[in-house]
């Protein structure tokens, strides 16, 4: 009988329990921050180069490069580049469009052949058509790398004059 009755009390207190309604409590909400997001490992988006050039024409000289421009993936990106020339001529100052991308996938490899192409017009002491083909090397992770190439610049004048060649060593960093 003491069996029965235990059983019956256990019963009767768990009628309330079961007859409230239990949509009062309140749910974990998600946190009012950004979401993560991993740069580095994007195909697409925004990037940047930093790069100087050394190098021999007539005589020596040296060139420093600002590159901004939207990454398509790991095989194109397309850009807008300044980059101001010191020569034995004077003060040159290059405005183009720079493409370039990578020759082979750089997905597991911590170095790949990459290519560029830059066109556009030089102003100040050389004034004419500006281009700049240049192959090289990139080290590093596929948004963050070192790249060392050799290019080739030319600037032919529009009017009268010779066109002016040079040959360098191009160094720089894009992130």
């Amino acid at each position: 009988m003491r069996k029965l009755i235990a059983i019956a009390a256990l019963a009767l207190m768990m009628v309330p329990a079961l007859a409230q309604n239990h949509t009062d409590y309140t749910l974990p909400q998600q946190p009012k921050r950004a979401k993560y997001v991993d740069f580095p490992s994007q195909d697409q988006g925004l990037w940047f180069a930093v790069q100087v050039t050394p190098g021999f024409a007539d005589g020596f000289f040296a060139q420093a490069d600002l590159i901004a421009g939207y990454r398509a993936g790991e095989f194109f990106r397309l850009g807008a580049g300044l980059s101001p020339q010191f020569s034995g001529n004077g003060l040159s100052l290059p405005v183009y469009l720079d493409l370039r991308g990578n020759i082979i996938s750089q997905e597991s490899r911590m170095a790949v052949p990459y290519w560029s192409m830059d066109a556009g017009y030089s102003f100040l002491a050389n004034n004419g058509l500006y281009l700049s083909p240049t192959v090289g090397v990139r080290v590093g992770m596929p948004r963050n790398d070192f790249i060392a190439g050799l290019t080739y610049i030319l600037i032919a004048p529009l009017g009268a004059g010779g066109p002016y060649n040079a040959v360098g060593l191009r160094l720089g960093y894009e992130f």
